[in-house]
């Protein structure tokens, strides 16, 4: 039957492509065309990179390039959202209008509810344009931070049974927005680290202050590092979105602090990967940050930007 299959596949697409040459490609939509009007290959995009100025926009495009968001978000699904915006300084939280866009998305590829994972600052939604405009949409955001349960980690490291919000492990599809910055305990922020997010603040405490330096103002680097690994194997995000657009390179994570604004919209499904290409914009090399080395080496992705089809486009 398998080989059947193939037999049936490989004189169809041969068809079309006999057709195509004879016709002309633009008669078959379904296959991509070059700007000259000849078919080439599909390539699969790994990460997807859109710079511009139009944030909403380009978040579509970056999502747009893996697929689209009926990749992965069906029909009458359960969305669990994680979004960095607790910090209400400019450069700290995700652009709204990046949210939006996401959220925008996810209806028009029929989820049925999204559950905010992480609780932001108040007036988030308010401080984008668009506010109005999708004032239903904002409305509709569910509460998913506020049920915390104890999760035991079978092969944690140094974080046993952090206490999780409940709606990580309930909803169908999980999607991570996070931004990235500066961090002054750590280095920077962005998807691995925005794991956080779905733990209680005395997960957090104990994350940050439960190294060999004790209760000091500055965590111990490898110690947090690893507990944040140990977070993010229990459950892999379906898609990793950051906002690189504009964002503090100092005084983080709360800011305010000096801006970069390279204005890039980075969308993926390996928040390793994701991670590794970003920090570029901090200046910092992946290779020696200890987050994405451990993540990396536990399997949780790939820090090796070579192995993987990035597509950089203008917004």
């Amino acid at each position: 039957m398998k080989d059947d299959i193939s037999r049936r596949s490989f004189v169809k697409k041969s068809a079309m492509l006999g057709a195509a040459a004879f016709m002309g490609a633009e008669f078959l939509p379904g296959l991509p065309v070059s700007s000259s009007g000849s078919l080439i290959a599909a390539e699969k995009v790994d990460l997807s990179v859109v710079n511009g100025s139009n944030f909403f926009q380009n978040t579509f495009k970056a999502v747009q390039q893996l697929g689209g968001m009926e990749s992965f978000v069906s029909k009458g699904s359960k969305v669990g959202l994680l979004l960095n915006s607790p910090f209400k300084n400019y450069g700290a939280h995700v652009k709204p209008e990046i949210s939006l866009a996401v959220v925008k998305m996810c209806y028009e590829a029929g989820a049925k509810e999204i559950y905010l994972l992480k609780e932001g600052y108040s007036g988030y939604w308010q401080r984008s344009k668009l506010a109005t405009e999708y004032a239903d949409e904002i409305k509709s955001l569910k509460p998913g931070w506020e049920n915390f349960i104890d999760h035991m980690i079978s092969d944690a490291v140094t974080l046993g049974e952090p206490s999780i919000t409940r709606t990580l492990l309930d909803c169908d599809v999980f999607i991570n927005v996070s931004i990235l910055k500066q961090h002054e305990g750590i280095g920077y922020t962005c998807s691995l680290k925005n794991m956080m997010g779905t733990s209680s603040t005395r997960t957090n405490m104990s994350m940050h202050f439960g190294g060999k330096l004790g209760l000091s103002f500055f965590p111990d680097v490898g110690y947090l590092s690893q507990c944040i690994v140990d977070l993010n194997t229990i459950r892999r995000p379906d898609l990793c979105i950051v906002d690189t657009t504009e964002f503090i390179t100092e005084k983080g994570p709360y800011g305010p602090g000096k801006l970069a604004k390279p204005h890039l919209v980075v969308a993926g499904t390996d928040r390793v990967a994701v991670d590794a290409y970003c920090v570029s914009a901090l200046g910092l090399d992946r290779n020696q940050l200890p987050i994405i080395k451990m993540a990396a080496q536990r399997g949780l992705g790939n820090s090796d930007l070579t192995k993987i089809n990035i597509r950089e486009v203008a917004g």
